[in-house]
């Protein structure tokens, strides 16, 4: 099926590519979203991504056409980050820092999977817990400006952040990893 749709795209019928397109849009943006961090700039990766997939297609050499599509987007990814990385050396600061990049798209998709599956157990923690976790790991908050934000003294927050990770690596464990 992609095979013959590819084909035809190379012979001429170009309008076909956006099925490409519509099939994987929301899989590209996802693996650009996770590595760069930043909405916007992982829009324009994903259509840069589709760009150099579409002007490459004659050398796609069959296969898994999904896993080619990533690897273009984690490639594009890497360079944009890199990119950043020179900025920010160079004295300018990036749109918006992350952690660095996944060495394949496997270890993209374990890692996203364990943030869904974080998410998960802090919407079913109570809100005490999971906004003091949420500020200190998401927010990057220290203890001290959490504690002002929330108007607790520090050591209730500490209390909370040890009570909430003791309750996250309880159900973490409870859900089969």
């Amino acid at each position: 099926m992609e095979q013959s749709l590819i084909q035809s795209i190379l012979l001429g019928k170009s309008e076909l590519f956006e099925q490409i397109v519509l099939e994987y849009q929301d899989l590209v943006f996802t693996v650009c979203l996770n590595i760069i961090r930043n909405r916007h700039d992982a829009e324009n990766i994903a259509q840069e991504t589709f760009i150099s997939a579409y002007c490459s297609l004659s050398q796609f050499r069959g296969g898994n056409l999904k896993s080619w599509l990533c690897r273009i987007a984690v490639n594009k990814s890497i360079d944009f980050k890199r990119r950043d990385s020179k900025l920010e050396l160079a004295g300018r600061e990036p749109d918006e820092s992350g952690p660095p990049a996944a060495d394949t798209v496997e270890e993209l998709f374990e890692r996203k999977e364990r943030k869904e599956r974080l998410e998960k157990i802090l919407s079913d923690i109570p809100d005490k817990y999971s906004s003091v976790v949420k500020a200190f790991y998401y927010g990057r908050l220290p203890v001290k400006a959490i504690a002002r934000r929330l108007e607790l003294p520090e050591k209730t927050v500490e209390t909370r952040l040890y009570r909430a990770r003791k309750i996250i690596k309880e159900r973490w464990g409870e859900d089969g990893a």
